[in-house]
């Protein structure tokens, strides 16, 4: 791991993100690279200096937004760790705009959101669904940043073993127990002889010792993971998403996604379509 990217809007939910993106980086000796995107009333860069004090507002928001991001610079040399920051005028969609950054890891705050915002979809929403680098999603000041308890839900089919290792080596920099887990739901209901059959070929990845299997059953794949994850206190919980976009999205809406929304625990997020 190279370098983080960390999006931010100097909210509470994004420094509880910076707090975690530190503890990383600490670990990985990374370079953190700070960004913020400001939408301005016109094309910024297409001013003329001279044109810019025409926009005095636009003008206090730069100054401010310089000033913060300063500050999450001079936070992060004072513990030794290597940093950019970069302001972003005028973005399209910040979920894409983080791609051109080619960065190996992404940590962002989201508050969350529901009803119809949920339907439109948050700015943490949007970055793991396009993202093509592994996203950690913070919501809460974690309770443990040593993220001891990791639990990583999925189906363990075939497809999931090479994004599973980018979850392996996150776990590995805390040295994390993973605990293995299968949602039966009465839809998609399996035996569990099938089940652990399954998930024992999947365990062939985890190093010895580190992995659990563990099978829940409950009404709905969200519903279980979020039960479990509560029943033994996980510190995080680790998903591969398919990034649904368009009428996909709206008819499958994504598990990653929703708990994105919903959950308090911070999500880990590994694009299955991503090498």
């Amino acid at each position: 791991m190279k370098t983080i990217l960390i999006p931010t809007d100097f909210s509470k939910c994004a420094n509880n993100a910076v707090i975690v993106a530190l503890e990383i980086a600490k670990k990985t000796n990374a370079t953190l690279h700070f960004i913020h995107f400001l939408k301005t009333p016109v094309e910024w860069k297409k001013l003329r200096k001279e044109q810019e004090k025409n926009f005095p507002e636009t003008l206090y928001e730069i100054g401010k937004t310089k000033s913060a991001l300063t500050s999450l610079e001079t936070r992060a040399k004072k513990l030794g760790l290597k940093v950019q920051t970069s302001l972003v005028f005028d973005s399209g969609d910040i979920s894409e705009e983080v791609n051109n950054y080619k960065a190996d890891f992404i940590v962002v705050g989201s508050h969350g959101t529901k009803g119809f915002k949920e339907i439109i979809g948050s700015n943490a929403q949007r970055i793991v669904r396009y993202a093509k680098s592994p996203v950690l999603v913070v919501k809460e000041k974690p309770k443990n940043l040593n993220f001891k308890q990791l639990v990583f839900a999925s189906t363990f089919e075939e497809e999931v073993h090479q994004p599973f290792l980018k979850i392996l080596a996150f776990a590995d920099l805390f040295k994390a127990q993973i605990h293995l887990l299968y949602v039966n739901m009465p839809f998609q209901f399996k035996e569990t002889d099938e089940i652990e059959t399954q998930m024992q070929q999947f365990l062939k990845k985890c190093p010895k010792g580190t992995c659990s299997i563990n099978i829940y059953n409950a009404l709905n794949e969200e519903r279980g993971i979020q039960k479990f994850s509560e029943k033994i206190n996980t510190d995080i919980i680790a998903l591969t998403t398919h990034g649904k976009t368009g009428f996909v999205k709206m008819i499958a809406p994504s598990i990653t996604e929703s708990l994105v929304n919903h959950s308090k625990s911070p999500i880990l997020s590994v694009n299955i379509n991503t090498k």
